[in-house]
């Protein structure tokens, strides 16, 4: 069926609905158009051989007609009814236009008795051409791209219903499962818009579509963040984890019943020091040092070897390496991920280790770039050949580790690199947004099916950005982060696809905890490029999530590791909340923080990490509290950042005798009490600065 072919209606006039046109025939089908420019499009409709509803019950299939109208106040309900399986039965299609110009489709049905039935809507789209593209997510939608223009159509109800299908030529289809016929109910939302380039109207889907989240508060989960962290660090020092290589070495096992030893023991140097530098907790900070020791042991040391330079994922008390799948060969983007840990700890610490093993890897990954500039595979063998097809999913971690590596030597060829690399994510991020495989067979092969590549391009993207403003990263990061936020973060929502299996939620058997980290990793970043409070809440609810599995005996169970490196997720956790904590702050008008160096930065003001306020500061409220105090070194100023879950308007604060007044950089007032301030999603925020 085409423009020029598509179904006449058989009445004289069209009912109008806003910018939509409704015609109804009397063999109970109906066509709807969009007027456009004293025009009309034929937008979606049914023929007469084709029956707007579909019903199947256990004894037989039913075709559904409406050949009933009923018009009140622009909005239009077609309806029939008739006895299913001796019961009897309504159905109702209501259409109307939103304020925003969106056109609504409500399937309902009425019973007057049990039936057991599944229900399909169907409909035709009138074009020439069509591309339909579905997305899994907690509102499952579709698009549908014509030549003259593109159709989103977006479930609001119910939330995991069968994905938009296509049957024959321009036949679609929404499947209800089967449920109390009294209980059926389809809602839909369908936004036109004229047909403009392929690769935005995708993106514009994918924002249209998440816009639906319900912006209220949602409860956090029922425990502290600090205490899952202290849960995290307790796990990367617990001595039976540990090994020593040598006197003055610690390497941490991949897992409590794995013989073999993991690289990302140094990011969790990265993280004991981090944390050393909030609590005091001194074990923490000797751990590091003893573990940042052993760099040189995961690193190829051989000139003549092509992969000289290269970390491997793990290694076995014989020193043997191999990737985290057990396999001979390496990984660009988990040694992208390690050596920008090594370039971290030089900048803490000035270990002249740390930075000569990361400059002789970032080496080794400048080498093993293609012809035009980027990668042709994520992995590479011990021969030194690149292996894996397409590496979309890696560049974002290797732009990460280039900008380090420039900030540290202001070498042009890393920066040279990382702008490289930039432009093809650039080009790849306005691709078919839509989640695929969890977990590829290969790892990484595209961005836009691997959350952890996905974070990762985020936060390439947004350290690029630091140091060259330009809208083009901002956008490409922002773009991506629309993508992200469509993988599903709440257990009790039914998995759509593999959408449904990838972050870990409060009763899901089926999600990974180093994927919830890596998406709130991710938001954060996006945070820190556009201060949408729905990232912030985003990667709140996936650090949550995480948080849950935590366990302070047994740690990470694998079965819901993505990837088995208990290390790499615990680290991971650490310096995500970390990060997390700071970005509170930044809910404050003119608060910016950086998570690498550890502080926040108000006017001309500088606050950093102090230990002994852990100690010092009190504070108290109803619920669930999450609070970090830094100090300005100069002023001796206090910055006080708290969360709580919503459950309390004030908190009381005990910092000092002499700090009695606090000025609130939320409302700019000052005064003795220390209000709270509700943000949707999140809960109420508070940001003070307590003056010495």
């Amino acid at each position: 069926m085409n423009a020029q072919t598509a179904p006449q209606p058989n009445v004289a006039q069209p009912i109008t609905l806003g910018s939509y046109r409704l015609y109804h025939r009397a063999d109970g089908t109906f066509w709807v158009a969009f007027a456009q420019n004293q025009t009309e499009v034929p937008l979606m409709g049914s023929s007469s051989s084709l029956p707007p509803i579909r019903l199947v019950t256990a004894q037989e299939h039913h075709a559904l007609f409406v050949r009933n109208c009923s018009v009140q106040q622009a909005e239009a309900v077609l309806w029939d009814e008739r006895l299913i399986d001796g019961v009897p039965v309504r159905w109702e299609i209501l259409l109307r236009e939103e304020p925003a110009g969106d056109l609504r489709v409500q399937v309902h049905f009425l019973s007057y008795g049990s039936v057991q039935a599944s229900v399909q809507f169907l409909y035709n789209i009138s074009a020439e051409k069509l591309t339909v593209r579905t997305f899994s997510s907690p509102h499952p939608s579709g698009l549908i791209i014509t030549p003259l223009h593109s159709i989103s159509v977006v479930t609001l109800h119910p939330t995991s219903p069968t994905v938009l299908h296509q049957e024959v030529g321009d036949r679609f289809v929404w499947t209800l499962p089967t449920n109390n016929l009294h209980q059926q109910s389809l809602q839909l939302l369908i936004h036109v818009e004229r047909y403009a380039d392929r690769k935005v109207v995708a993106v514009n889907h994918v924002e249209h579509s998440v816009s639906f989240f319900a912006p209220e508060p949602a409860p956090l989960a029922s425990m502290q963040l600090r205490t899952a962290v202290r849960n995290a660090v307790a796990l990367l020092l617990n001595p039976s984890q540990h090994a020593h290589f040598a006197e003055d070495q610690i390497v941490l096992r991949v897992a409590p019943d794995d013989a073999r030893f993991s690289a990302f023991t140094l990011a969790a140097a990265k993280a004991l020091y981090d944390w050393n530098r909030f609590s005091g907790e001194e074990s923490a900070v000797w751990t590091a040092r003893l573990a940042m020791n052993s760099a040189m042991e995961f690193q190829v040391l051989n000139a003549q070897s092509s992969n000289s330079g290269a970390c491997w994922d793990t290694v076995n008390e014989s020193k043997q390496g191999s990737d985290i799948t057990g396999q001979r060969r390496f990984n660009l983007y988990r040694n992208a991920r390690l050596l920008q840990h090594l370039l971290l700890l030089h900048r803490d610490t000035g270990s002249e280790l740390s930075v000569r093993v990361a400059l002789n890897g970032i080496s080794w990954l400048l080498l093993k770039r293609g012809a035009r500039g980027n990668y042709d595979g994520a992995c590479v063998l011990p021969d030194g050949t690149v292996h894996g097809g397409s590496a979309r999913g890696v560049m974002g971690a290797i732009v990460s580790v280039m900008c380090a590596a420039y900030s540290l030597t202001e070498t042009e060829a890393y920066m040279h690199a990382a702008n490289r690399l930039a432009d093809f994510l650039l080009q790849d991020c306005c691709e078919p947004l839509e989640p695929g495989k969890a977990l590829p067979d290969e790892p990484f092969p595209d961005l836009h099916h691997d959350v952890f590549a996905a974070a990762s391009a985020i936060e390439g993207l947004a350290r690029l950005y630091r140091a060259y403003p330009h809208d083009n990263l901002k956008a490409g990061a922002v773009q991506i982060m629309h993508w992200l936020r469509l993988w599903q973060l709440e257990g009790d929502i039914e998995p759509m696809g593999g959408a449904g299996e990838v972050l870990a939620g409060e009763v899901s058997t089926g999600g990974y905890v180093d994927a919830s980290t890596e998406a709130a990793r991710g938001a954060l970043w996006a945070f820190s490029l556009e201060q949408d409070v729905r990232w912030f809440a985003y990667a709140t609810r996936a650090l949550h999530a995480a948080a849950r599995y935590l366990d302070p005996m047994g740690g990470f169970p694998t079965a819901r590791l993505a990837y088995p490196d208990h290390v790499h997720a615990l680290a991971m956790f650490v310096r995500a909340y970390l990060h997390w904590l700071l970005s509170i702050a930044t809910l404050a008008p003119g608060v910016d923080c950086d998570p690498d160096l550890l502080v926040c930065r108000y006017g001309n003001r500088i606050f950093v990490p102090e230990p002994s306020l852990w100690q010092k500061v009190r504070v108290q409220a109803r619920g669930l509290t999450d609070w970090v105090a830094l100090v300005c070194p100069a002023t001796h100023d206090i910055l006080l950042v708290l969360l709580t879950d919503g459950g309390t308007g004030v908190v009381l604060v005990d910092a000092g005798e002499h700090r009695h007044m606090a000025l609130d950089l939320m409302s700019g007032e000052t005064a003795p009490v220390f209000p709270l301030h509700a943000v949707p999603g999140v809960g109420g925020v508070g940001v003070y600065i307590l003056q010495a």
